[in-house]
C-alpha cells in the first residue's frame, strides 16, 4: 500500500507535468501570434486553428487528470467540454467583455454546486485551468482585456490622435455611408458617387480624409476604392459600440416603464 509520502510525491509530479505542458502550449501560441501580423489576428482560418488546438488540448487534459474511478465521469466530462466549448465560440466574437467571461464562470460555479467535496476538487481544478488557459488565449488574439486593462488603456489613450485619426474620420454621415459601402466591396469614383449624392471635388474632399487617415485605399492609384484593415477594424469597432449601446438603452427603458407601471398583483384585485 502507497504510503502517504508516496501519494504526495506522485502529485508533485504530475503537477509539474501539467505546469510544463501549460508552458509549452503558452509558448507555442505566443511564438505563432508573434508571427502573425496584427492585422491577421482576426482572420478565421487562424481562429479555427487555435480554436481546433485548444479543443483537443482540453480534451487530453480532461481525460488525463479526471478522477478515473468515478460513476459521475462522462456526465461530467460532457458538461466540462460543453462549458470549454462555449468558451472557444466567444473567440468568434469582435470582443469578448468581462460580463461575457464572468457568465462562463457562474456556469461553472453552478457545476460545483453538484460536487462531492474532496472527490470532485481535482477535476474541478483541471477544468478550472483550463478555463484560464483559454482567457489568455482571448487576451493573447487581442479579443478579451479586463475592466482595469481598459481602464490602463484609458489612462494612456493620446486624445489628438484619437480625435484627428479615428473619431473625426468617422463622424461624417457621408462618410460613414462611404465605410459601410465599402465593407461589402471595394466600389468605383462612380459608384461611391451614386451612393452618396456627392459630385466632384465634394466626394473627392471626403474619400482624401478617409484614404490620408489609413481609412480606405485606392487600388492601383486610380483604381476602386476599399477598405483597409484599420478602416474595417474601426467600422466593426463603431458597430460594436452602437449595437451595445442600443441594448443598453433598450433595457433601461424596459426597467423604466416597469417601474413607472408595476404589475398589480393579485391580492390587489
Amino acid at each position: 500500500m502507497p504510503t502517504k509520502e508516496d501519494v504526495v510525491s506522485k502529485e508533485i509530479f504530475q503537477l509539474k507535468q501539467k505546469v510544463e505542458e501549460m508552458g509549452l502550449e503558452l509558448r507555442y501560441i505566443s511564438t505563432l501570434l508573434q508571427n502573425t501580423q496584427v492585422t491577421d489576428l482576426r482572420r478565421p482560418e487562424l481562429i479555427d486553428m487555435l480554436r481546433d488546438e485548444a479543443r483537443q488540448k482540453a480534451e487530453s487534459r480532461l481525460d488525463a487528470g479526471m478522477a478515473k474511478r468515478c460513476d459521475m465521469r462522462p456526465e461530467c466530462r460532457q458538461k466540462f467540454m460543453e462549458l470549454l466549448d462555449e468558451n472557444l465560440n466567444l473567440l468568434d466574437r469582435p470582443r469578448v467583455t468581462e460580463e461575457d467571461l464572468d457568465q462562463q464562470s457562474q456556469k461553472l460555479e453552478s457545476l460545483k454546486l453538484h460536487a462531492v467535496a474532496g472527490r470532485c476538487d481535482g477535476c474541478f481544478r483541471e477544468v478550472g485551468s483550463l478555463f484560464q488557459d483559454q482567457t489568455e488565449l482571448m487576451r493573447q488574439l487581442h479579443l478579451y482585456r479586463s475592466k482595469e486593462e481598459i481602464r490602463d488603456s484609458i489612462d494612456l489613450m493620446p486624445e489628438d490622435v484619437i480625435v484627428r485619426d479615428l473619431l473625426e474620420p468617422l463622424s461624417n454621415p457621408q462618410r460613414m455611408v462611404i465605410m459601410k459601402a465599402l465593407s461589402r466591396s471595394q466600389r468605383s469614383f462612380t459608384e461611391l458617387s451614386t451612393l452618396t449624392n456627392l459630385r466632384g471635388g465634394n466626394l473627392l474632399f471626403h474619400l482624401q480624409r478617409l484614404t490620408g487617415t489609413g481609412m480606405v485605399f485606392q487600388r492601383g492609384g486610380r483604381g476602386d476604392y476599399a477598405l483597409t484593415p484599420k478602416g474595417q477594424r474601426s467600422l466593426e469597432t463603431v458597430n460594436d459600440l452602437y449595437m451595445r449601446t442600443s441594448e443598453a438603452e433598450r433595457e433601461r427603458a424596459v426597467a423604466g416603464a416597469t417601474s413607472e407601471h408595476p404589475r398589480t398583483s393579485a391580492s390587489s384585485n
